[in-house]
């Protein structure tokens, strides 16, 4: 699990098996931007949602199969806002994860925060720094 700020953590692909320990770990919620059409059966949305509940977390299904949309950039920033947090974020392999958070905190830490934070992550997302801009600057 990497960490970006406002209690956030991203990673790659887990497995139902693995979110016990990732709930004894203090993990709250638990966001899948990985869709299902990219996983087998078992690691599919609605096994991941039956196995958090039963350990306790809150789980959200945000998925980025195509690029981003309006909608998609809409529903992380309300994952982000409404869940309980610490917060896990998984995809296939935490990048997308990482990226949708930058989308969801732009505005509060600004253009430059959100690089160096992905940065300090191990996520060199250069790439979305023009779309960030765009973003932002829709919301202002």
């Amino acid at each position: 699990m990497k960490a970006l700020p406002d209690d956030v953590f991203v990673t790659g692909q887990i497995s139902s098996a693995q979110l016990e320990a990732i709930a004894a770990r203090g993990v709250k919620s638990i966001i899948v931007n990985r869709p299902d059409m990219e996983v087998p059966a078992e690691l599919q949305y609605k096994v991941m949602e039956t196995a958090a509940k039963a350990a306790g977390l809150k789980c959200l299904y945000v998925p980025m199969a195509s690029g981003l949309t309006m909608e998609l950039l809409e529903a992380s920033e309300a994952a982000y806002r409404d869940l309980e947090r610490p917060i896990l974020a998984v995809c296939a392999s935490g990048t997308r994860s990482a990226a949708l958070w930058g989308f969801a905190h732009v505005e509060a830490l600004g253009i430059d925060g959100v690089m160096s934070a992905m940065q300090a992550a191990g996520y060199n997302l250069e790439q979305i720094r023009s779309p960030l801009e765009d973003y932002l600057n829709s919301k202002l």
